[in-house]
């Protein structure tokens, strides 16, 4: 499967370092960001219902030719496991954004934030300008929340496109899957709460070809 232009991981790294020192204080999590602000979550509801841990993570709609497989990768942390269960929800509205490909989806103004939602919205622009979706399986696993306060994270994890395919939007035919390693991305992310208290993909870095996930 095709990979997507990425930000740098150095880019990344100077960019989550000047996000997270840039909020206040407060934290209720063992993993502390020193000087990240705490937050009070709303309770508002995500477009689908929020999934208890990510083994249980909602369709999201997505259409029958689209798997999505999510580890739950559970840590007995409940601070850690929460981010964790939001994050498959960002996951899954990855994979609806490419399902619709439309740049002012509810998705992106829910599960998405700053560069990442920026990053989205022109992605999904230009598939939707090839008139390619996604079909296939993508496999997620090996997340780890890195880092982490009551409303702000730093979350990595694996992904495994080796049976991802392409699908013309017209004439519905899929590109058979020609697995090559730079199928297997590991990602770096910041995920940071909105003001209503939905965990938000807020940047993000990826390196293909990556040995620790294959």
């Amino acid at each position: 499967m095709k990979r997507h232009t990425l930000p740098t991981a150095a880019a990344f790294a100077a960019a989550a370092a000047l996000f997270l020192t840039g909020c206040g204080s407060g934290s209720d999590s063992d993993d502390k960001i020193a000087g990240a602000e705490q937050g009070e979550s709303s309770g508002q509801e995500s477009p689908e219902a929020s999934p208890s841990s990510s083994a249980e993570v909602s369709d999201f709609g997505l259409p029958d030719d689209l798997k999505v497989e999510i580890s739950p990768d559970k840590t007995g942390n409940k601070g850690k496991d929460a981010v964790l269960a939001a994050q498959a929800d960002v996951l899954m509205a990855r994979q609806r954004l490419f399902v619709d490909l439309d740049p002012g989806s509810r998705y992106l103004d829910v599960y998405f934030s700053g560069e990442a939602q920026a990053f989205y919205k022109a992605q999904i622009a230009a598939a939707k300008k090839r008139g390619k979706t996604i079909s296939g399986t993508y496999r997620y696993y090996d997340r780890k929340v890195t880092r982490h306060t009551s409303d702000i994270a730093l979350v990595s994890y694996c992904e495994d496109q080796t049976k991802a395919v392409p699908k013309d939007v017209k004439t519905k035919k899929v590109r058979p899957a020609h697995p090559t390693p730079e199928d297997y991305t590991r990602y770096e992310t910041v995920l940071k709460k909105s003001p209503g208290g939905v965990w938000q993909l807020d940047r993000l870095s990826g390196r293909s070809n990556a040995s620790e996930c294959k």
